[in-house]
């Protein structure tokens, strides 16, 4: 049977998440890509089903997941409202909550970045978002803390263009 495939564009799923341009450090079962888009049918008396050309889409919210292991690494890249104290104490460091987000600080450039079977360059991102899960760490005995993150893209508040703020790129190649 003819499949007409392509082994070459098949996505490894092996890769580094990035921040800012800087990896994370080590994870642990890998990262999630998603696009949640949110549609809306445009319902009309006596329609059975939805009806074509009266489906809007009304968003689209960029996410990455992960679980990241090197808890004492980039904690403030990665929660927002925190921050770093090295003086009080003196040999420690010490992580405090702000109670607020800051605008500048707290939104990152978020990628992942892999490649296809044949080594061609592949990468995943969101140009600007911010982790909003709760800092929920579990101490088990014969196990590591795990701190799960979930990046969100945001949009500017005068944003006018409907770029959704994530991309999907590779180096082109196989066919």
């Amino acid at each position: 049977m003819k499949r007409n495939a392509s082994p070459k564009n098949i996505v490894f799923g092996e890769g580094v998440l990035y921040i800012d341009e800087k990896p994370i450090g080590l994870t642990r079962d890998g990262a999630k890509f998603t696009v949640e888009n949110t549609y809306r049918a445009i319902e009309a008396d006596g329609d059975r089903a939805k009806v074509k050309g009266r489906i809007r889409k009304d968003g689209a919210v960029p996410k990455i997941e992960t679980n990241h292991l090197e808890l004492l690494t980039k904690i403030t890249d990665i929660h927002p409202g925190l921050k770093v104290d090295t003086t009080t104490k003196e040999g420690y460091t010490i992580v405090r909550g702000t109670g607020k987000i800051d605008d500048e600080k707290d939104y990152h450039k978020v990628e992942f970045k892999g490649e296809t079977k044949d080594g061609r360059e592949c990468t995943v991102g969101i140009e600007k978002a911010i982790n909003l899960e709760n800092i929920e760490w579990e101490f088990k005995d014969k196990n590591e803390v795990i701190d799960k993150v979930t990046f969100e893209g945001v949009e500017e508040e005068e944003q006018e263009s409907l770029d959704e703020g994530w991309y999907f790129e590779y180096k082109t190649g196989a066919e």
